[in-house]
């Protein structure tokens, strides 16, 4: 693949998840207005301040935090060089193939004390071609050409397992951020309780001490507010991290809503086991590049092989000379040479035995890859549909949850329930949006699970070749 198509992949790599890099958030609660960190209590130290990043936004959807990563990871860049390097490796094997060419010019004078000074002087080019060698020399490219094949699907996994590791944190951090605004909300779920009871205190209907009770759960839900405050900030600066940007970066992942209960996956995307696995299997590039290193090695087998065979190669030389005088004389000659080796110590046996064993950790190797093809997309499959279950049966422990305290409420207001199942209702909504919340942004992080086991997680140009 030609150097303009690696850059043109890294550029395709800001299209991944165009689908998911939308949050979810349709139900979600709205935005407060910033709070200090923490918000309730007196913190010893402030966080350390953030700071803007030149050319790169303050909020960023999944494609542009991809793009962003891209240019600025270091094991990417590690993966873009070796591939490089096993390009030039292929220009190396040719080598042989291309005819020699050289020119040499000489003077020399001769001479002593009794002896008058003898100058010469001569020019000479000189050309050179192998003309056959049995092969070894084709093997040798093609094996070097399998290598470089291989390295450029590994540095297609490298760009596939960045933006993996970029959406993992995208949506990691998204949940900090609406976890902290769920405990805000819930906060102010427990205030509008409080107020509740106030209120029948006042009707004579509720003692004081109720009041005091139902005080626990909002200084608990306010703890729980602090925490997640500090988990938005580490996950934060985890998100940051993964971009390749320094921790104090002020770039976070944008929160675009979109319905809750669409999928991110790109239209079409396969759910049944053997279909996925048989895409998996014929794009992966994990598994393509074990296939690149197992052809490769079987050329190097074929060269190791021809190490003994005769070679032919033919040589010329033409040129003039001047000689004490002389005038300029032109020479030339040319000539063929069959080399036969006879015995080379067992060089040729030694290395085809270390080619043959390579080759048989290549053929290994093919295996293993096979093996983790299936098993991840297996793996990823099932997680996927079970994260889907979870986010639908969360949507009907929320719904059920509203109503449940909305009841209850109105049985307090009536004097016909009792505190405790009122704060009980109270607990049992704050968790089913917990769950809620979870299981929205596990499903996410599922379906990105899912598509970098199929290897479809970078939408590009296809695959290095």
């Amino acid at each position: 693949m030609q150097l303009k198509q690696i850059y043109r992949f890294v550029v395709g790599t800001a299209l991944a998840g165009a689908a998911c890099g939308q949050a979810l958030a349709a139900d979600l609660p709205a935005p407060p207005a910033a709070v200090p960190f923490p918000a309730y209590g007196t913190p010893l130290a402030s966080p350390p301040a953030t700071r803007p990043v030149t050319g790169v936004p303050s909020r960023v959807t999944l494609p542009q935090a991809i793009a962003v990563a891209a240019a600025q990871s270091p094991a990417l860049a590690s993966a873009r060089a070796a591939y490089h390097i096993s390009e030039a490796d292929v220009e190396l094997a040719k080598v042989p193939l291309n005819p020699s060419l050289s020119v040499q010019g000489q003077y020399q004078s001769q001479g002593g004390a009794y002896l008058a000074a003898t100058p010469s002087t001569n020019a000479t080019l000189s050309l050179s071609k192998l003309l056959y060698d049995g092969g070894k020399t084709i093997a040798q490219i093609r094996a070097a050409k399998g290598v470089a094949a291989a390295a450029g699907q590994t540095y297609r996994r490298a760009l596939e397992t960045l933006a993996f590791n970029v959406a993992q944190a995208y949506y990691g951090a998204l949940l900090a951020q609406n976890q902290t605004r769920l405990q805000l909300q819930i906060v102010d779920q427990d205030l509008v309780q409080e107020r509740l009871i106030a209120a029948q205190i006042r009707a004579g209907t509720a003692a004081r001490i109720d009041l005091e009770t139902a005080q626990i759960p909002t200084a608990q839900a306010r703890v729980a507010v602090v925490r997640a405050q500090g988990a938005e900030l580490a996950a934060d600066a985890a998100f940051v991290n993964v971009l390749g940007l320094p921790a104090d970066a002020a770039v976070l992942p944008s929160d675009e809503s979109t319905s809750a209960d669409a999928s991110s996956l790109p239209q079409g995307t396969t759910l049944d086991y053997d279909r996925a696995v048989a895409r998996a299997l014929a794009i992966r590039p994990d598994y393509l590049a074990a296939q690149a290193q197992f052809a490769s090695a079987q050329q190097s087998v074929r060269a190791a092989r021809l190490i003994a065979h005769p070679s032919i190669s033919v040589a010329g030389t033409t040129g003039y000379g001047f000689n004490n005088g002389n005038a300029w004389e032109y020479s030339s000659q040319a000539n063929a040479t069959l080399a036969v080796p006879i015995y080379d110590q067992g060089n040729s046996k030694a290395q085809t035995l270390v080619a043959l064993a390579q080759q048989d950790q290549a053929a290994a190797a093919v295996d293993v890859s096979h093996l983790g093809v299936e098993s991840d997309v297996r793996q990823s499959l099932v997680q996927l549909i079970a994260a889907q279950a979870a986010l639908a049966q969360t949507a009907d422990e929320l719904a059920k949850a509203r109503d449940v305290l909305v009841a209850t409420q109105t049985q307090y207001r009536a004097g016909q329930t009792t505190l405790p199942l009122l704060l009980n209702a109270q607990t049992q909504l704050a968790g089913a949006e917990t769950d809620r919340l979870t299981a929205l942004y596990a499903l996410r992080q599922a379906e990105q699970t899912y598509l970098y086991a199929l290897g479809e997680n970078v939408p590009g140009e296809g695959v290095p070749s």
